[in-house]
């Protein structure tokens, strides 16, 4: 019985005086320091964020065949994803041209562009609206008044209002 009791009320108090905790891990905004902050937790052992960031570099294969400019790939990212990343984006349009479409289960329909972004309408789309939207078609995408985005045909003008995807 005493052991049964030392266990359930020491073994609390130790994992309490803990000196880093999942919970702080958690708080952490940069992804470097959270992964070593998750690491130490396991290991117990210390990584600095000049070697994880080295190690993560390394380590991704990912290859794009398409180079963009950091403008272009941080168009279309929430005010939130901004403020997460540090991101100061002044470009207020992103001009592009449709890759390839599909219909999603709901009905929307998502233009994969030339850069390699996927964005989605934020409605059904009429025939007449999406067949101003087709492959090989040239597009600007622009900031809306009140948050989101219009995606706008060069040659027809039309416009349908838009959120990116990827």
């Amino acid at each position: 019985m005493k052991k049964y009791f030392f266990i359930i009320f020491i073994l609390p108090i130790a994992y309490i005086s803990a000196e880093v905790k999942l919970e702080d891990c958690a708080s952490i905004k940069s992804d470097v320091k959270r992964l070593a902050c998750y690491d130490y937790l396991i290991t117990g052992e210390s990584k600095s964020s000049d070697e994880l960031s080295k190690q993560t570099i390394q380590n991704s294969d990912v290859k794009s065949p398409v180079t963009i400019s950091e403008e272009e790939a941080n168009f279309g990212l929430s005010n939130k994803q901004k403020k997460e990343a540090d991101i100061k984006v002044i470009k207020s349009q992103l001009v592009s041209m449709i890759s390839e479409t599909s219909k999603t289960f709901g009905g929307k329909t998502r233009f994969k562009l030339a850069n390699n972004q996927l964005w989605e309408s934020q409605s059904v789309l009429s025939t007449i609206k999406l067949n101003n939207f087709r492959v090989k078609n040239n597009i600007v995408i622009e900031e809306a008044n009140m948050g989101g985005f219009w995606m706008i045909n060069k040659s027809s003008n039309v416009k349908i209002k838009v959120k990116r995807i990827s």
